[in-house]
């Protein structure tokens, strides 16, 4: 395995960090590469907890946020993380801030209110600012401009960032008004607009095998006959009647878009010189199956890992399910994109700070 790495290690800025909803440390690699200190990390889910453990150390604890007494969360300069976003996503069944996860959001804004850090970064998915979610979304914006926060938010797309995948992330960064001043979202830097491809940070990989996380989930047998048979940059669309499921067949040969009424996946390959669009928590995108450029198979967890700019020092432990890797993997931030977030808070605090 090599040395992959796009998140280059800043000078510590003297800034301390409260992560929530940390998952597997995804986000955690850009902020510590970005010069911060996170004294705490939080999540509900042990897997991702015991993943965050293996990489960073003893800092981060399995809790549910409701459940947690605020007052015993640090004072920090920072919160960073965003609450599980199924409930925003497009692809969720969209039950926003009234479904059970969508209430943690709330809770979110109760512990900014209280802890009242100079700044927060919140990350979600895009379903958030859909036409459905928009007023949860405005609700949100307008609850921290009234805890004391100055917001900006933008759709940040990783891929404009030097990141070899199109995902498309809210983020929502508040700066306490006593700062005084309104954050800027970083530009990406010369030559990382649009420009990672997969051959960039999986070209170099081996055979799979099963040492540092380069390994996948099979496909099943009827799955690999069609794996088989999409050609480079198609899909299942590319592949003759005769070797298709009834229900693709009807697909394909169908006015409907791609959604196939969950039965069953659809199938795209990609080229070498293409970015993925987004890595999901379960290595599929709304059921269509990612299928690596030239072998009939999934892209491995470590192929994933690259693709969501993580450096090969992450690894994920063995005892933790092939499923839940993925599920980490997917529910990640962008490593990348964390860093260049976090970078450039850092530099807006120190350039605004009273002297």
């Amino acid at each position: 395995m090599g040395d992959f790495n796009v998140t280059p290690q800043q000078p510590a800025n003297g800034l301390t960090v409260l992560e929530l909803f940390c998952g597997g440390g995804l986000g955690a690699i850009g902020f510590k590469a970005a010069g911060y200190d996170i004294v705490r990390a939080l999540d509900f889910d042990k897997n991702a907890v015991k993943a965050y453990r293996h990489n960073f150390g003893d800092h981060v604890e399995q809790a549910d946020i409701n459940e947690i007494e605020i007052d015993s969360l640090p004072d920090t300069d920072v919160i960073f993380g965003g609450p599980p976003c199924q409930d925003f996503s497009i692809a969720g069944k969209g039950a926003g801030a009234d479904g059970e996860r969508g209430k943690l959001v709330w809770r979110y804004l109760e512990i900014i209110e209280r802890k009242h850090p100079k700044a927060f970064v919140f990350e979600n998915v895009k379903g958030l600012i859909t036409k459905r979610h928009r007023p949860t979304f405005d609700a949100l914006i307008e609850k921290f401009n009234e805890i004391g926060y100055e917001i900006s938010w933008q759709v940040m797309n990783a891929w404009h960032y030097g990141v070899a995948q199109k995902r498309e992330r809210v983020f929502i960064v508040g700066v306490r008004k006593d700062l005084g001043f309104t954050f800027e979202f970083p530009k990406p830097l010369e030559g990382d607009y649009q420009t990672r491809v997969l051959r960039d940070v999986i070209g170099d990989l081996p055979e799979p095998d099963y040492r540092n996380n380069h390994t996948y989930k099979p496909l099943s047998e009827a799955d690999a006959k069609i794996a088989n048979n999409v050609p480079s940059g198609g899909d299942f669309k590319d592949v003759p009647d005769e070797l298709l499921p009834e229900h693709l067949r009807f697909l394909k040969n169908s006015k409907r878009s791609e959604r196939n009424g969950g039965q069953g996946f659809a199938f795209k390959r990609y080229r070498m010189d293409d970015a993925t669009h987004t890595i999901t928590s379960d290595s599929t995108q709304k059921r269509t199956l990612k299928l690596h450029p030239y072998q009939p198979r999934r892209f491995t967890v470590r192929e994933c890992l690259r693709i969501q700019s993580a450096p090969d020092t992450y690894v994920l432990p063995d005892d933790i399910s092939l499923s839940a890797q993925y599920r980490i993997v997917g529910n990640g931030i962008a490593s990348r994109v964390a860093w260049y977030i976090g970078r450039a808070l850092a530099d807006q605090i120190r350039l605004n700070s009273k002297a």
